[in-house]
């Protein structure tokens, strides 16, 4: 199938709008199709898509790709199904009107065009490595963010757990899968390779005689005979044409994961030893064990980056990673994928996010990260006041303490300050109860990090009014996980895998920022009229006193 660029679709006499009463079409141009038409829709880049097609001119030339994109798009932001808006496609002019395919005698639509378009993007990012929606929807918010005019550099951070789809195994279980998967597999392939003991697993009460009838104290027999018949089998499918499947590879996987070798012999690893990034299900092996307060994940963590100012706010960025990957690792992506920046950026993060580490790495991209608060011990159970101190941080000296007493001696080794000041002067200090120096023979020490200097520098930063108001502004990031939960059900996507589920969930923030788009764009619009409406009054009512007066005169 050969790839062409899909223009505008131009009307003709034929056009479902031209069928339309004039009311109805007053009513069209002032509902959500007409932004979405004028302004959302031409923004869709259908060359991005074209290394999913074949560029050979002798080919049948594909759908238009903007309509697919398009009605995805409309899909989540009506929380519809395939069905349903292929439906709304075909039977509702706004759809349609939206996506320029009013005056096409047929919708260039059928039944499987969405499953086979996301699944050639699934094939494409799995072959390649490149997520061609995320680059899409991140050019939607770039382009929706100038278009609202959004200038504050300032973002804001947070993540969310995602819950996989998948059934939660216990350990019994998932050994079990992956033996009763491969060898479903191996009958298919060659029956005659399995022996009796093996067939039984074929059988439909087998699994629940297994493992639903098994008592407790039977569970670690029954673990070490299912991990023998793993062996087993991993060995007589070894070398065979079934070693690249994905069920002998998931085998394979699930014992390097459960057991280990100890003097030639294969025994169950202890559960305590159990990675969290272990098999947790057969059909999803993506998706890994995470325990966040007090709750047990399984699946993935999504994080976003959101740009707002005082009317507007747009996710600008989104990532999808097991939820074992953590808020600095994705500091540490957004860095990299920002890169340097003309003016200063700030970044507001929760603590997670945040390390001295990543702090400098953002300093040399003009990035300011700003932590809402700090993870680590309590400030009050360690001594403070580190950064009373005068200390020239560019020849790593100490040049005086919080009362202006310079230090008997200064040195700087291995990332610590260490200066002795006089016992005379410390002892008969009134700043002494919270100074942080500690008492030696002869003197008064002062020893830190420069890791914990910058820290206490930081806390001290952090108390200010100025700091205050400007961390207060990441609270509105919040409440993107309750909307992704309760508008867009994200913690049950119909599709598994890391991969496919970055795909959905891209669409999801598609539509939550197209809502906040049209919507702004809608109250835009309203209020230009409203001011236009006022302005023709106030005219009105000053020709009228002018006319009142020159009569009176």
């Amino acid at each position: 199938m050969s790839f062409c660029r899909n223009t505008s679709q131009q009307l003709n006499v034929f056009d479902a709008i031209y069928q339309l009463t004039e009311r109805e079409q007053k009513r069209l141009k002032n509902s959500w199709a007409e932004k979405f038409g004028h302004e959302v829709f031409p923004l869709i880049n259908e060359e991005r898509f074209s290394v999913l097609y074949s560029n050979n001119p002798a080919t049948r030339p594909n759908n238009p790709v903007n309509v697919y994109v398009g009605l995805l798009m409309l899909r989540e932001l009506f929380d519809q199904t395939d069905e349903e808006a292929l439906d709304s496609l075909m039977f509702d002019v706004r759809y349609q009107y939206a996506l320029h395919t009013t005056s096409l005698k047929e919708q260039p639509v059928s039944k499987n065009s969405l499953t086979n378009f996301r699944t050639a993007v699934y094939r494409y990012n799995e072959e390649n490595g490149v997520d061609l929606i995320q680059q899409e929807v991140e050019s939607h918010a770039e382009e929706f963010t100038k278009l609202l005019n959004i200038k504050d550099r300032t973002v804001r951070m947070d993540s969310m757990m995602i819950s996989s789809s998948c059934k939660k195994l216990s350990r019994l279980e998932i050994i079990y899968s992956c033996v009763s998967r491969l060898i479903v597999e191996i009958n298919k392939e060659d029956a005659s390779l399995l022996s009796e003991k093996f067939k039984v697993y074929l059988k439909e009460e087998h699994r629940n005689d297994t493992i639903y009838r098994c008592k407790d104290k039977d569970l670690d027999s029954k673990m070490k005979l299912l991990t023998a018949d793993a062996i087993e089998l991993f060995s007589l499918c070894r070398g065979t044409s079934l070693e690249p499947s994905d069920d002998y590879q998931l085998l394979a996987r699930m014992l390097g994961e459960q057991t280990l070798i100890s003097e030639g012999i294969c025994e169950l690893k202890p559960s305590k030893e159990i990675s969290p990034e272990s098999l947790q299900n057969p059909t999803d092996p993506d998706a890994t064990y995470r325990r966040k307060a007090n709750k047990n994940y399984i699946g993935y963590t999504a994080n976003f980056a959101e740009s707002f100012d005082e009317q507007h706010r747009i996710i600008t960025h989104y990532d999808l990673q097991p939820n074992t990957y953590s808020d600095q690792k994705f500091s540490d992506d957004y860095l990299e994928k920002q890169g340097k920046q003309d003016e200063e950026l700030r970044v507001l993060v929760d603590g997670a996010y945040y390390s001295e580490e990543i702090s400098k790495n953002a300093e040399k991209n003009n990035i300011k990260m700003i932590p809402t608060n700090l993870v680590g011990r309590n400030p009050s159970s360690e001594k403070t006041g580190y950064e009373q101190f005068d200390i020239d941080e560019s020849n790593h000296i100490v040049n005086a303490c919080p009362m202006h007493h310079a230090p008997t001696d200064s040195k700087f080794k291995k990332q610590v300050y260490r200066a002795h000041f006089s016992k005379k002067l410390c002892t008969n200090c009134p700043h002494r109860p919270h100074c942080p120096v500690s008492e030696q023979k002869k003197q008064f020490l002062f020893e830190v990090s420069e890791t914990k200097l910058h820290c206490s520098m930081l806390r001290a930063e952090m108390g200010t009014a100025e700091y205050k108001e400007i961390a207060s502004k990441r609270a509105g990031v919040e409440g993107i996980p309750s909307i992704l939960r309760r508008k867009h059900d994200v913690d049950h996507l119909p599709v598994r895998g890391r991969v496919r589920s970055k795909v959905w969930f891209g669409f999801k923030i598609d539509a939550i920022n197209t809502k906040r788009f049209i919507k702004s764009r809608i109250e835009t619009t309203k209020s230009a009229l409203a001011s236009l409406v006022n302005n023709n009054l106030l005219e009105v009512l000053c020709f009228q006193r002018t006319f009142l007066l020159r009569q009176a005169a």
